[in-house]
């Protein structure tokens, strides 16, 4: 027991140091920061784009998604180097899916909930680079199967048309 809470503090660090914003937990007051970043990235109009976005969640191996997107879809993925057809896990990972889950997170948190959420912003484009889920140490509540951490990481983003200042 002992060996798991040393693993889970560091985790719980290494994240925060990592993917940090430096803001520390999403609450209602991030709401602000955050639909000030849903409209730079409205106001660029990018619709279409490749990228690449890597989700990790508890002692699962990461998985890297490349995606093209197009009109908002994804048309084309490759999950960990191996060509998908079935794009409906990937396309929780668009931006715009990416802006509107964390919507829903930020109006749902509380500061006594179980789990926190760390999240960090492209400063030009304004999507989500990393958002992090991690155990509340402040809380003593009990986790439920569904309290679980998880990192997800946007890279290489590469916008595929004109993009407007």
């Amino acid at each position: 027991m002992r060996k798991y809470v040393l693993v889970l503090i560091i985790f719980i660090v290494a994240a925060a140091v990592c993917f940090g914003s430096g803001k520390g937990e999403l609450g209602r007051g991030d709401l602000k920061t955050l639909t000030d970043n849903i409209i730079k990235w409205k106001n660029h109009d990018i619709t279409s784009y490749s990228v690449k976005v890597v989700y990790a969640s508890g002692n699962r191996p990461d998985t890297l998604f490349e995606m093209k997107v197009e009109n908002k879809k994804v048309v084309s993925c490759m999950q960990d180097e191996i060509e998908i057809t079935n794009f409906s896990g990937a396309q929780q990972y668009t931006i715009d899916a990416m802006h509107e889950s964390t919507k829903k997170l930020v109006r749902k948190n509380k500061k006594n909930a179980p789990m926190l959420y760390i999240v960090k912003y492209d400063e030009e484009y304004g999507y989500i680079t990393s958002l992090v889920r991690i155990y509340n140490p402040k809380v003593k509540a009990s986790l439920t199967p569904d309290d679980f951490n998880y990192r997800i990481k946007v890279f290489d983003f590469v916008p595929e048309e004109p993009v407007k200042k």
